[in-house]
């Protein structure tokens, strides 16, 4: 009977770890928030082909930089991401960039803290 025991045990535990996170995959941009910067800004719909892949070893890549120093946005970058900070770190030329993530639901909310005076933040809905 603890033979039993312990090969459920052991059987749940490798299911609970090969559990796939829900920011796995990859994402498209929908909605950008637009603020005039008054607090009362409302998400808007875009048509944009603005992609960001997340991998299980903790890493991404997106077409398009995420860094706010850069001068030529439509190029592709790579960074890695923390789940338990719910944060993407981005290594910009000028310093590192942190960028707060959340996930409600099936949609990615990307927001930048840093890189605007009033609130910046994207919608991703899930593409793959």
């Amino acid at each position: 009977m603890k033979k039993l025991l312990l090969c459920f045990f052991v059987i749940t535990l490798c299911n609970a770890c090969a559990k796939k996170s829900p920011l796995i995959g990859k994402w498209k941009l929908t909605h950008v928030l637009v603020d005039p910067g008054n607090g009362k800004g409302i998400f808007q719909k875009v048509n944009q082909e603005k992609i960001i892949e997340f991998f299980k070893d903790g890493t991404l890549k997106a077409n398009v930089s995420y860094c706010p120093l850069d001068s030529d946005k439509a190029i592709g970058m790579s960074g890695t991401y923390d789940i338990n900070h719910t944060q993407l770190i981005m290594p910009c030329t000028s310093s590192e960039s942190k960028i707060n993530f959340e996930i409600n639901e099936s949609i990615l909310i990307i927001d930048y803290p840093t890189q605007c005076m009033e609130p910046c933040k994207e919608k991703y809905a899930k593409i793959d």
